[in-house]
């Protein structure tokens, strides 16, 4: 009878697999954490740059309306170098009055809180349709709440940056407008907002220089504006988590009497995008 040998493992060689099969499975789930952060941190970026472009699309909407009246309406127009201007803006704000002209303080006036020392600006405008009773609007100029104008109803839509409350008091592109007395969020994830203005100080019909809003030789003389958006993700997906600073306007930095020009991300891990665009104003008034 054959002495059979039992066949198997020894502890040794277990004990190899298993420091292997673990080495493995080490490897393909950092690999796995590691393309779910990219893709994360990839479409945080997206988020980020899809809210630039609707808020750019919303503020560049706002600023070429803004002065907008039909000849043949009633109202007087924006052109008489006194207020109210078709643009008015305030920059380094930390708070506004709403409905009050020319954001001066008013009691019982709604207010907001301006998030970052963002900029604030206003638009004024008449609707477009009929130019007699019943002056029913034709729908072709809308407040910044897709509302329609009559044409001898003159509105005034104020845009500035603050905390929403119905989403996690995230930062948000709001606008209040006295068609509705109300202030709605537009954009989510808006972060800070700064302007320069495109001054005419010769009245030649040329833009001489950009400059903050406290600097504008008159609003009347407003050729075209220059926006930077800093926009942000509400998740926390950010490969890069440290602090970092944005100037809005490359080399322009303000100074004191600009501070918000300049803006500091704190290493929260969200994703950021800064933009910037300029966009020529119509409705201008004549030389």
């Amino acid at each position: 009878m054959k002495n059979s040998r039992s066949k198997g493992f020894t502890l040794v060689e277990l004990m190899v697999a298993v420091a292997i099969g673990l080495l493995i499975t080490l490897v393909v789930t950092q690999a796995y954490i590691n393309g779910i952060g990219t893709q994360q941190a990839q479409t945080g970026i997206s988020r980020a740059q899809e809210s630039s472009r609707f808020a750019f699309d919303n503020i560049g909407h706002a600023l070429r309306k803004a002065g907008f009246r039909n000849p043949r309406s009633q109202g007087a127009d924006f052109c008489s170098n006194a207020a109210p201007f078709r643009l008015n803006a305030l920059n380094d704000q930390s708070s506004i009055t709403l409905s009050s002209a020319e954001f001066s303080s008013s009691s019982g006036n709604p207010t907001a809180t301006v998030l970052n020392s963002s900029d604030v600006f206003r638009i004024r405008y008449y609707g477009e349709g009929l130019t007699n009773s019943p002056f029913t609007p034709d729908g072709t100029i809308t407040d910044c709440q897709g509302n329609a104008i009559a044409s001898n109803v003159r509105v005034e839509d104020t845009y500035f940056i603050a905390a929403d409350s119905n989403n996690d008091n995230e930062p948000a592109l709001f606008c209040h407008s006295t068609n509705t007395w109300a202030a709605v969020a537009l954009v989510p994830g808006v972060e800070s907002m700064q302007l320069l203005f495109g001054d005419d100080t010769d009245l030649n019909g040329v833009t001489d220089r950009y400059v903050q809003a406290a600097n504008v030789s008159s609003m009347t003389n407003v050729r075209s504006a220059i926006v930077s958006l800093i926009t942000r993700t509400k998740e926390t997906s950010a490969v890069d988590r440290s602090t970092w600073t944005i100037n809005h306007f490359d080399s322009y930095s303000g100074g004191s009497a600009d501070a918000g020009a300049t803006f500091t991300a704190p290493a929260d891990g969200r994703v950021r995008q800064h933009a910037t665009f300029t966009v020529a104003l119509r409705n201008i008034c004549p030389i």
